[in-house]
């Protein structure tokens, strides 16, 4: 699992918890995505602020790689909207389906 560096919140650590047994990576923003794209991480539960240009780029390439990110109750993230803010996340692998 990776998280934010800066931003682990109260929230996301909820959302962690209750995954079970997990080992916790922390890294930058992009980054999170590519590892989870190459393999190396499953899961980026982003329960804090980010804003389209944090997500663009990143959540191409992990799509490409068969991955997904949906919006906690299982939404695409949505891009080109008037708010540049995306609502709380999560990346994963094609396996991730959320129960929201």
């Amino acid at each position: 699992m990776v998280a934010s560096k800066n931003h682990l919140n109260p929230e996301t650590r909820t959302f962690i918890d209750q995954l079970g047994e997990h080992e916790l990576v922390q890294a930058g923003s992009s980054l999170k995505f590519c590892r989870i794209a190459e393999g190396h991480a499953d899961i980026y539960p982003r329960m804090g602020p980010t804003c389209e240009w944090d997500t663009g780029a990143a959540q191409a390439v992990l799509v490409a790689a068969g991955g997904k990110v949906r919006t906690v109750d299982g939404r695409p993230l949505k891009y080109g909207k008037k708010d540049v803010l995306n609502p709380y996340f999560i990346a994963a692998g094609n396996w991730y389906s959320p129960r929201l």
